[in-house]
Parts: structure tokens; sequence; C-alpha cells
């Protein structure tokens, strides 16, 4: 199914989502969808939210109680689970979301929607029609990478650096194109545009997406 968790907290800059799969949040960078049907001409068209992951945990429901160690010399990792199936229903794992566009009326947009996903809507994964059209422009890679990243919703302490985050999403989308060779030099060449005054950045995300593309962006920046 490619319905892959539900909203919890919301903002106008992106959400944070429990995931259906213990253990199991969508990759870091991915991208994903929230559905918004036109409901009693509320809106006239249809909105698909597009936004890009950003963080994922796995943690207690209970935020009062730490996880603690059970395994023992006989029963260890998967087994752990199979031996307490209570972790399931005490155990949660959720994932943040930044947004990067919508489409709207035949029409894709990569800037911010002017209102943030409702609670509790669900999280897709988008096809790959969808990724393919998305993609296509690379505007939305601004509202990922310093200094024009918007700050990320967050639950819990921790966040991945927005530079990880880029090249996580950069990765993800080289190989849901089908490693896209022409797709994966021309986002090199965006982000070495982004990140022109910053040398060190533009090479750590550079060296994190495809060392044999580095050198080319950074000459041709």
């Amino acid at each position: 199914m490619s319905r892959i968790g539900e909203i919890i907290e919301t903002m106008s800059t992106g959400f944070v989502a429990e995931s259906f799969e213990l253990n199991r949040p969508p990759a870091l960078g991915s991208l994903v969808v929230v559905r918004l049907p036109d409901e009693a001409g509320a809106r006239a068209t249809e909105v698909d939210l597009y936004a890009v992951v950003t963080y994922g945990r796995t943690a207690g429901i209970d935020p009062s109680r730490r996880a603690v160690r059970r395994s023992t010399d006989e029963v260890f990792d998967q087994a752990i689970y199979r031996q307490n199936p209570e972790l399931e229903r005490t155990l949660r794992t959720e994932f943040c979301a930044a947004l990067v566009g919508f489409a709207s009326g035949g029409q894709m947009y990569q800037h911010l929607p002017s209102q943030l996903p409702p609670l509790h809507f669900s999280v897709h994964h988008p096809t790959a029609q969808e990724v393919q059209r998305f993609t296509n422009r690379l505007q939305y890679l601004r509202l990922l990478a310093p200094p024009y990243a918007a700050p990320a919703a967050a639950s819990g302490a921790g966040q991945v650096p927005p530079l990880q985050v880029v090249a996580a999403n950069v990765r993800w989308v080289y190989k849901a194109r089908g490693r896209d060779e022409e797709w994966l030099k021309a986002a090199a060449r965006e982000i070495a545009t982004l990140l022109k005054s910053d040398h060190e950045a533009l090479l750590t995300v550079l060296y994190a997406i495809e060392p044999v593309h580095a050198t080319d962006a950074v000459e041709e920046s």
C-alpha cells in the first residue's frame, strides 16, 4: 500500500508523522506526499503536498520511560520482538518531513503551500510518475539547503544536518529516476550554484552524493 504514516504534528514548513511500520520509517531524503481531496467545495481541485524526509526516530510511546536492554545470549535482534510482542504497542517510529512544494490544478509548484497539512491525514509514497514530474525541476532544493532551509518540524531531540538531507535526497531521486545520470549532473550543478559561497559545504554535499561528479560540478559553478 502507498500509505506509510499518519501526521501527528504539523506546521507551515513540514510535519511529523507516525510510521505504520515499527523501525521502518521512509528513507532519509525520500519524497513523500500528503493528498488533500476536494471536500464539499472547500477547494477548487485536489492538492497534493510534497515533502522530503529529514529525520526518523523510534522511541517509547511514554516519553518518561526510556527503553532498556532486553537481549540475552540466546535472544537478540529480531528475536527480541518475537519474545516481546508488546513492543509493537509500547514503541513507535516517527519521521519528520520538510514541505518542498505541491501540485494543484495539473500544475507543479516548488514553494511552500499556503496551508499546512491537516493533523491525522495520511502520508503516502509517491508514484514513479509523480517523482519524475516533481523532480524535473530543481528549485525545491532551495527549501532544503542552508541558508534557505526553513526550520524543520521536530519531535524529540536531534536532527539531521541539512547538507546531509540534501545529499540523501539527491541519491534517492537519482535511484528513483532509474539512475538518471543527466538529472544527477543537473542536480550537482544546482547545488554548486546554491552553495558557491561556501566551498566546504559544497564539497560536503557533492562527495556525499557522488564523488565522480563532484569535481565537474565545482569547476562549472
